[in-house]
């Protein structure tokens, strides 16, 4: 079964280097982290879509991604998720 936990554990793998992942409770929430980064959140919201925070950002989802039920979809996303967080980490760094 694949949790927003267990996906911000692969996305990790993705992004590499320091990026770690951490789970909440019955992994219900994933969170990704690096140094001098800032901290995301994958989530499920009511809708059922998976949702992707950065906590630090006002403006609020960064993204979101409809179910898929395929090992191949799911990679796909989980590479989603890397590029959305690689794109606002660089635009972070610029501002």
């Amino acid at each position: 079964m694949t949790t927003p936990a267990s996906m911000a554990a692969r996305v990790a793998e993705i992004l590499g280097g320091d990026w770690k992942a951490d789970s909440g409770p019955w992994e219900t929430y994933g969170r990704l982290d690096a140094p001098d980064a800032d901290t995301y959140t994958l989530h499920v919201d009511d809708h059922g879509e998976l949702c992707l925070w950065a906590d630090l950002d006002p403006t609020g989802e960064l993204a979101s991604f409809r179910k898929v039920h395929t090992p191949e979809g799911i990679e796909v996303i989980a590479e989603a998720i890397a590029e959305a967080i690689r794109q606002h980490h660089t635009a972070a760094d610029q501002d």
